[in-house]
């Protein structure tokens, strides 16, 4: 069985992640595993934008033949990088792949045609992938006609029938297995491979029909597969499907692959190095803290102590040196958040014991770093995360924890002189600006010389962290740590808290010169499409906005259907677009800047578009709790603006996400720009079980609210459904989410049992608001996200699983998910971040999930960008609707790149939300999509037979 090595792929997180930071060590890493693992070729795909294609897989290339003499697969859907690639190898490999599609035969087989070089030949052609095996049989046979023509053996051509879903085509096996047949019955030496793992998109416990298909495609001649050679199963199923099909003679290769391991193991054991007694307790103390045993590490230490260990050793090389192993594992997603937490946790404890063995000041001898949130954010979990993280690296914090004001900052590094470090978090996008005040406030002080400035958190970007003019960014714990240690293994650290860099007056910055910002380096965007948009040029007048008693909008009965049709993944014409306009009479106070989030994120503070000032709000409760005064401010919106497209009038009373806590007990902090649930409970024990509670104070407001608003919308707009939240998410509420964290790792079943509460409970809440705000035909809006069902409507989420691991995520937030998708009509899933990528398989298997959102994070490329097509790949594959948000650049970047979604995935199961715009920009825009986006399939989904 040939095997093709499949982890090298651009299109998997971790390996595009890899690319765009150029990790070279994750690429050298994999390429190693899977070599030692058996493959005969390794799959190498960039997955990058073709101007950059290239030189990504030259990069890639070398790096992999650095530590393996195992041929490349060459991976592309450019032939042109195909060819260009071929000559970076070492040595004839595998090129992946040529069809009967465009020119690729004819630009691929000329250049392999004299050399010893095998090619992958897809069954499809122009018109997608043919749908009987009739018709990929001819196309077979026109690929053979071109090897003929080129005099390529059929020895050297690995033929991929193609694998689609099963979930959408019960006969994606059979087809596949007679294709197979015929195929070896004409040619017996040709190869036949496929990419298999398509064939369970959306089904759950995928490794199943992994499985069995890998059994039946070998017993129909298949030879060759797209597979990970590191999975044991998989090639252990390999193995005794060959033995059973008489293609291992006395099954030699099977009794190799696995005779006796037991007893290979303990043989190399016995001959590696007998450890001493004293190195034995030191090799305790590394794993404890490497495997987070904070109750046993105590022992390990003591023990190692007693055994004559140096403290110092135990420290450096038994505790940090298990943390740098758990940094490096995190960064590859060996692990997970919990898991790099209970080490740190572990360690600390470990460090208690040795304390009183340190010389003074030992403990922290990397240096002392000032830590804390900034002012305006309440978020701790990640600070504490990087605290813990920079304690194990063998560093002092002082934690200032979190809504820390500027002058605090500057305070505490004044009264610290040996202080050489500030690292500030901010996890909101709305403190981004008191990031950037807190940096600027540092860089003006005296004492700037002699500190480093350390920025992160989930909206920060390089680019802003250079903006703002920071020393260093960091995008989680593990690489802040390590970027610590980088300033203190260099000696700044200990030269600066030596006093080596006395304080000075800084002067005030200069703005950057013009010519300065002219030499850095041009980026290439690539543009598929002109699009001139000319204001002049557009006639607005044919736009009908509601008369008096019409309310504010008047095309609501198409808008229903189209949404109707959405959620059922047939709508007609082109994709949902919300587009909502500034009316004529208030364009002349917008500056044309794009307002992202429109109403929610200026009208509720008083500042949009020339509001009276008796409807700014005067306090939080004005703001968040007084339903005459909210709809007074919403009214303001509806007649300044116009609903176009199928956007709708709707008011969010969210007490902000997640108020499912606070009806469980938590309470809530309202700010000016967010809201938050104070942690109540120190512990699960004595805990009474998660009950609904009609009688508690926040659910009694938040229903009357929504009862208030309701009557007093009448039937002008919709109050939507508040932003309950769900799962563990409400736990991390209650508890913290550090806290749940732990108790993930330390009280695993008492999680799920809570969660399971959350789960029967959310309902009770939910119906309550929905017997308010449902339409007449028993239809509902949902909160921020601009959708409307013809039913029960929710959004679903657990943005905490961006700290899980995939199987506590299957284990324990999976079933709640299913359980609550059965419960409703329409269900849409936020999927928010990039850390949280890693559970799509898991989410796509719920059949009540009907449509997926994706959130790339508040400082992240939007949802139009290729970035993210490995996530609407697999929504749509899953038979998934998808929702998408466009923001990046100029309103003619909005078109550009929603064209390319389009062209992609087709105009039927998208929803695009736009900014809102000038009325002009809105005709063009509605305009532009019924002429080029209506009634489009899209490649993807033709590629899926669709």
């Amino acid at each position: 069985m040939i095997i093709i090595g499949e982890k090298l792929n651009g299109s998997i997180p971790s390996v595009a992640k890899a690319i765009a930071e150029r990790d070279a060590d994750l690429i050298r890493e994999r390429a190693k595993k899977q070599a030692e693992a058996g493959a005969t070729f390794l799959d190498v795909c960039a997955s990058v934008e073709e101007d950059v294609e290239v030189e990504t897989l030259k990069w890639m290339i070398d790096l992999v033949q650095e530590v393996t003499d195992t041929p490349i697969c060459v991976d592309s859907p450019s032939a042109k990088s195909c060819v260009a690639a071929i000559p970076f190898c070492k040595r004839p490999g595998l090129v992946n792949s040529v069809s009967l599609e465009g020119n690729k035969i004819d630009t691929i087989f000329p250049v392999i045609a004299d050399t010893d070089w095998e090619c992958v030949a897809l069954l499809c052609d122009n018109d997608g992938i043919p749908d009987s095996v009739e018709r990929r049989m001819k196309v077979f046979h026109g690929i053979m006609e071109k090897a003929k023509e080129y005099n390529i053996a059929p020895s050297r051509l690995h033929i991929d029938p193609l694998v689609v879903t099963l979930s959408t085509d019960q006969t994606a096996l059979t087809v596949f297995a007679e294709c197979c047949r015929q195929i070896k019955a004409e040619y017996p030496d040709i190869h036949i491979t496929s990419g298999l793992s398509n064939i369970s998109f959306g089904l759950p416990t995928r490794k199943n029909i992994n499985q069995a298909f890998m059994v039946l495609a070998m017993n129909a001649g298949m030879d060759s597969a797209i597979v990970d050679p590191t999975n044991k199963n998989m090639i252990g199923m390999i193995y005794a499907t060959n033995a059973l099909l008489e293609r291992d003679e006395y099954c030699l290769d099977y009794i190799d692959k696995f005779k006796d391991k037991p007893a290979q193991e303990a043989a190399l054991v016995a001959e590696a190095k007998e450890l001493t007694p004293a190195e034995e307790k030191m090799q305790a103390v590394f794993k404890a803290t490497e495997n987070g045993k904070n109750k046993e590490i105590g022992k390990c230490v003591q023990e190692a102590l007693d055994a004559g260990c140096d403290p110092t050793a135990i420290l450096n090389d038994g505790m940090i040196g298990a943390m740098a192993v758990v940094g490096e594992n995190f960064k590859k997603e060996i692990i997970f958040v919990p898991q790099m937490l209970a080490a740190a946790r572990a360690m600390k404890e470990g460090v208690e014991v040795l304390k009183p063995y340190l010389a003074t000041g030992e403990a922290g001898s990397a240096g002392k770093i000032i830590l804390g949130t900034v002012a305006g954010d309440l978020h701790d979990i990640g600070k504490n995360l990087v605290g813990m993280m920079f304690e194990s690296a063998g560093f002092e914090v002082i934690d200032l924890g979190v809504d820390v004001p500027i002058e605090r900052f500057i305070e505490v590094v004044k009264e610290n002189k040996d202080a050489t470090i500030v690292a500030l978090s901010a996890l909101l996008t709305t403190t981004m600006p008191s990031l950037r005040d807190t940096v600027a406030a540092l860089l003006k002080q005296p004492f700037r010389p002699r500190i480093k400035i350390m920025v992160g958190g989930a909206p920060i970007s390089q680019e802003f962290a250079d903006e703002i003019g920071a020393d260093a960014y960091t995008e989680d714990a593990a690489s802040a740590a390590e970027q610590a240690k980088k300033y203190a293994d260099s000696g700044f650290c200990a030269k600066a808290a030596a006093g080596e860099f006395p304080d000075v007056e800084v002067a005030e910055e200069e703005a950057p010169a013009e010519e300065n910002e002219e030499e850095a380096p041009a980026v290439h965007v690539e543009k598929p499409l002109e699009v001139k948009f000319d204001k002049s040029t557009v006639d607005i007048s044919k736009v009908k906005l509601p008369g008096p008693g019409e309310g504010y909008k008047l095309n609501w009965k198409e808008t229903k259907e189209k949404f109707t049709n959405y959620w059922q993944h047939k709508n007609t014409g082109r994709p949902l677009m919300c587009v909502i306009a500034r009316r004529p009479e208030v364009e002349q106070f917008s500056d044309g800047t794009p307002v992202e989030g429109g109403y929610l994120d200026q009208i509720c503070q008083g500042k949009y578009y020339n509001m009276p000032k008796e409807l700014y709000w005067k306090d939080m409760e004005d703001k968040y709790q007084n339903a005459e005064r909210i709809v007074a401010r919403y009214r303001y919106f509806c007649d300044t603006h116009a609903f176009l497209g199928e956007s709708f009038p709707n008011l969010n009373i969210d007490f902000g996400p997640g108020s499912t806590a606070a009806y469980l007990g938590s309470d809530i902090g309202f700010k000016e720009d967010t809201v938050w649930f104070k942690k109540c409970l120190d512990g699960w024990d004595g805990v009474p079980k998660l009950t609904f509670d009609p009688e508690n104070k926040w659910f009694k407001k938040h229903l009357q609210l929504a009862k208030d608003c309701r009557a007093l919308a009448k039937d002008d707009f919709y109050v939507d459904m508040p932003d309950l939240m769900e799962n563990i998410d409400v736990l991390a509420s209650l508890r913290g989410a550090q806290d749940t964290l732990f108790d993930l790792l330390d009280e695993p079943e008492k999680v799920g049992q809570r969660i399971q509460e959350v789960t029967d409970v959310y309902y009770d809440y939910y119906d309550r608001f929905y017997d308010v705000i449902k339409d007449k035909d028993g239809g509902n809006a949902y909160t921020v996200f601009q959708i409307w069902g013809p039913g029960r409507t929710v959004k679903l989420q657990c943005d905490f699983s961006a700290m899980m691991a995939p199987e506590d995520f299957r284990k324990y937030i999976q079933p709640s998910l299913r359980t609550q998708s059965e419960n409703v009509d329409h269900v849409l899933y936020h999927l928010d971040g990039p850390a949280a990528i890693k559970h799509m398989d898991a989410l796509m298997e719920i059949e009540g999930i009907d449509a997926l959102q994706w959130t790339s994070g508040d400082a992240g490329p939007d949802g139009t960008l290729p970035d993210w097509d490995v996530i609407y790949d697999k929504a749509i594959a899953a038979g998934k609707s998808i929702w998408v948000k466009v923001y990046s650049g100029e309103f003619e970047d909005w078109i550009r790149n929603v064209d390319r979604i389009v062209k992609k995935y087709g105009s039927h199961s998208l929803f695009l939300l736009f900014p809102e715009m000038s009325m002009e920009q809105a005709v063009y825009l509605l305009d532009y999509a019924d002429k080029n986006w209506s009634d489009v399939k899209g490649t993807f989904c033709e590629s899926l037979g669709r």
